[in-house]
């Protein structure tokens, strides 16, 4: 077993076949670990991203852990430190995990524990992790727990009223017919009328994005999310998270891996739900929705999910996804629980392994060297950039740090 780091959009793109194939090996995958989707990532961001693939000496790919490297001011240390987060949870992915090949699952984890174990990391989180219970337990055991704690966090929203580690889903028969009758008899009856209304009603209608709506309908999408959600999480946030969603959803679309009906009463749009689409698993994965709160007669947003679900059946895809949460609205849909993890690895001094900062953080040290001395924080300045000479002896930002604190700071 080998395992490689790949640093470089050029070395993803060249092993995106084997990446493939082990995609397709994998029953635990999901379309947040396809190669299509990582690679959609590293395009469009500027993330430091560090993925770790194993390969037998057969040369043939059984593992991939996508991981992004992250860098942080401990208040506590006074000290920087780097963190290796999920890199799919970069890009707003529902789940993260490890690729394996099923046959090689304990020792593509053993191999991955032990190079992620010698990496330079306060805090490993493994976000959202979707997979076997197997598969995290092999990975999280090989972490030497003389020099790392291990530790699960619950992740809850809505006051505490959903679980976001329970993931509820639907085994999608041949039939859209069929899939009602396994409803109970209240929820069936109330989507047949909620169809027939949609079916018979000239004000409404359901389009889905085309290349020419991409944009248009991604920024319907935001704004309807905006709208319900700018009250709770504050404007300024709520703004900038739906701006972050609009990108996220374009580039889906952009990809072929998105299905985006938006729902129009009287020519407005009323609702809009953005379901990621898997050709491989045959999977629909619910990733956002959004709805016009002020519609009071008509369950706009358990219309779509009833004609997603249904478009679903109809395009021969075997399990309809409602990925995080437990919201009482997915088992009146037939929603059975699939649970989830997120786990933090974390060093018992609080501060990197070994003391060093990782050499994949260079950019974000020279960033943050800067604007601390842009800010007047010299004392933190200099620390950083002790701490980047250590890694880096010919570091620019970090023998400049006297000059950059002298510089005049803007009013």
């Amino acid at each position: 077993m080998h395992v490689e780091r790949v640093e470089t959009v050029e070395r993803l793109s060249e092993i995106e076949l084997d990446w493939d194939e082990l995609y397709k090996a994998d029953p635990a995958a999901n379309i947040y670990l396809s190669a299509s989707f990582i690679l959609s990532i590293v395009k469009r961001t500027t993330v430091n991203f560090r993925i770790l693939v194993a390969w037998t000496d057969e040369k043939r790919c059984v593992g991939a852990l996508p991981l992004h490297i992250k860098t942080r001011w401990s208040k506590t240390a006074q000290r920087l430190c780097n963190d290796l987060d999920m890199l799919g949870h970069v890009f707003d992915a529902d789940y993260t995990g490890i690729l394996c090949d099923p046959d090689h699952e304990a020792a593509v984890c053993a191999a991955f524990a032990r190079d992620v174990s010698a990496m330079s990391f306060a805090r490993l989180i493994l976000s959202y992790f979707s997979g076997p219970t197997s598969r995290l337990e092999s990975f999280c055991a090989g972490f030497d727990p003389e020099t790392f704690n291990t530790a699960h966090s619950e992740r809850r929203i809505n006051d505490g009223e959903t679980n976001n580690l329970v993931c509820p889903y639907i085994e999608l028969p041949d039939e859209f017919s069929a899939y009602l009758d396994k409803l109970s008899s209240n929820s069936r009856q109330k989507l047949r009328r909620l169809l027939r209304k949609l079916d018979a009603d000239p004000e409404l209608r359901i389009t889905r994005s085309t290349p020419t709506t991409y944009g248009r309908d991604a920024r319907i999408l935001g704004e309807l999310w905006y709208r319900r959600h700018a009250a709770r999480k504050g404007e300024k946030r709520a703004s900038k998270m739906a701006a972050r969603t609009s990108e996220v959803l374009v580039a889906g679309l952009a990809s072929g891996r998105m299905f985006l009906p938006v729902l129009w009463r009287g020519g407005a749009p009323v609702a809009a739900q953005a379901n990621y689409i898997d050709p491989v698993k045959r999977h629909a994965l619910f990733h956002v929705g959004g709805r016009d709160e002020a519609i009071r007669d008509l369950a706009v947003g358990l219309l779509l999910q009833a004609h997603s679900i249904r478009w679903s059946i109809a395009h021969g895809l075997r399990r309809y996804d409602f990925t995080i949460g437990d919201e009482p609205y997915k088992y009146s849909l037939g929603g059975f629980d699939r649970e989830i993890a997120y786990v933090e690895v974390s060093t018992k001094t609080g501060v990197n392994r070994g003391g060093r900062l990782d050499e994949g953080s260079r950019t974000d040290v020279a960033s943050r060297i800067r604007r601390y001395a842009a800010k007047g924080r010299d004392d933190d300045a200099r620390t950083a950039a002790r701490q980047a000479l250590e890694v880096w002896p010919d570091f620019p930002a970090a023998r400049d740090v006297e000059t950059l604190i002298a510089t005049p700071k803007k009013a």
